[in-house]
């Protein structure tokens, strides 16, 4: 039986169709959860272009998700059908689409990668190999005495300054419209509460982010302190106690993502209470 391919035009019509699929495997998916979430409040949150929003299925059962906000890679939700990364992939290929890149679950981007530069005579980079945590507890000894408080307009400054340190060092991202999409954004965050910050007598040590919200849990993102203030347990503590925080709003869970190539966050998180679900793989794709 043939995989059928669609694409929708309208995001909540697509959000009612897939939430189900994703949610059967939200720490899995949190990635695509989390966007979804965000353009169907926001559709130019990620740029001007329409999302491209996409269902892979067989007799009518969804196998695989897939969306792209240009000119960002495109995302795979989970799948346990490979075959259905392979339809997808034959099916953009001759729609003769143009991709920067891919993200998803190690097996899935991989494979989409490989059969996708194959075919189109384009050469891959693994640019980041990550893995997805989950939180239920967060271990009491990690939530320290300092104080973490919302971040407002008299720190914004300072966090849109950590952001692009953080977006430079951290996810490698020297795009300057990019950079200065997500400081807008984070702008608009701290309005809503969402930047959070570890106080050390008066001083601001370190920050996360109240990012993505699932169904049952919700994503911590931006966790950074500054180069002469690390080591001293600043970021653990202030994931802990975010952590808590959510825990205690009524999440079942908190998520996050972490570098491979960075072992000392991974410690630092399972520290904390956070256990790893699944590794996610980013290519970028360049001309030969």
């Amino acid at each position: 039986m043939d995989m059928e391919i669609k694409f929708y035009e309208e995001i909540n019509e697509f959000y009612e169709l897939v939430l189900e699929f994703l949610v059967n495997r939200e720490a899995e998916n949190i990635l695509l959860i989390a966007i979804l979430n965000t353009i169907k409040v926001n559709p130019s949150r990620y740029g001007e272009d329409k999302p491209i929003l996409i269902t892979v299925t067989e007799i009518e059962e969804i196998k695989l998700i897939t969306l792209r906000t240009p000119p960002y890679n495109l995302v795979l939700s989970f799948t346990d059908d490979l075959e259905s990364v392979t339809a997808l992939t034959k099916e953009l290929l001759k729609r003769n689409m143009e991709l920067p890149g891919v993200v998803g679950f190690k097996a899935g981007a991989e494979k989409f990668a490989k059969l996708w530069c194959n075919s189109k005579n384009l050469q891959l980079n693994l640019l980041r190999n990550e893995r997805i945590f989950k939180l239920q507890k967060v271990a009491k000894e990690t939530l320290g005495k300092r104080q973490l408080v919302v971040g407002d307009k008299s720190n914004q400054k300072l966090i849109l300054n950590w952001a692009k340190e953080f977006m430079l060092e951290v996810l490698s991202e020297s795009d300057e419209a990019h950079i200065k999409r997500t400081q807008n954004a984070i702008i608009e965050e701290i309005k809503k509460d969402k930047i959070f910050l570890l106080i050390e007598e008066g001083e601001v040590v370190s920050m996360a982010r109240k990012a993505g919200k699932t169904p049952n849990g919700n994503l911590v993102n931006l966790v950074y302190t500054p180069l002469h203030l690390r080591n001293q347990g600043y970021a653990t503590e202030c994931v802990a106690k975010l952590s808590q925080k959510l825990l205690e709003e009524g999440n079942n869970f908190c998520f996050l993502f972490t570098d491979l190539m960075n072992p000392t966050s991974n410690s630092i998180y399972q520290k904390i209470g956070y256990r790893p679900v699944i590794d996610v793989d980013e290519y970028k794709f360049f001309s030969k």
